[in-house]
């Protein structure tokens, strides 16, 4: 409630998704209560934060994600780099998942490039307003060099991240 300025029935509804999600994916309730917090500081209300823990929850139970924290951070990082909202999360973690299961990549390597990288590669993609598509680019980019040339993810998302800056600059393209 200090954080988000909500009302008491707002933050009872996040207590009860959190009971719920205990209960149901069985993810340590301060663990839920934590990121709950973590999404409220940056600027989630009280009905994005209850969307976005469902999907978070169910990274935890994931073998490829790491910690339900790290992955909040790549939540709030991709909503807020590529446009997605709170409802959306699922949907967007389901991706990472799914290319890192069929890929040499772990999703934890995904969401580390989408916090180094994600910012200047939406601006530089024009794409406008279309989040998944700039969203499924950024991903498959990723992966393309991962997979050609094994290179550590770090090293991979700080190079895509100076060669989308560069690209944007006027007197590169000319």
């Amino acid at each position: 409630e200090q954080v988000g300025g909500d009302t008491e029935k707002s933050i009872r509804a996040i207590s009860d998704e959190v009971t719920r999600l205990a209960t149901t994916f069985g993810v340590p309730s301060d663990k839920l209560i934590k990121v709950a917090g973590t999404l409220r500081q940056a600027g989630l209300n009280a009905t994005q934060t209850k969307n976005a823990l469902e999907a978070l929850a169910k990274t935890d139970i994931s073998p490829s994600f790491e910690s339900i924290e790290k992955t909040a951070d790549g939540a709030i990082a991709v909503m807020a780099q590529f446009g997605f909202a709170s409802k959306d999360l699922e949907k967007v973690l389901g991706q990472v998942n799914t290319v890192s299961k069929a890929y040499a990549a772990e999703s934890g390597d995904y969401i580390d490039a989408i916090k180094r990288t994600g910012g200047a590669f939406s601006l530089a993609s024009g794409e406008g307003k279309d989040a998944n598509k700039t969203f499924a680019q950024f991903l498959g980019l990723f992966t393309s060099i991962r997979a050609t040339t094994r290179e550590a993810p770090e090293s991979i998302a700080t190079g895509l991240r100076n060669i989308t800056s560069r690209l944007q600059r006027d007197t590169t393209r000319n």
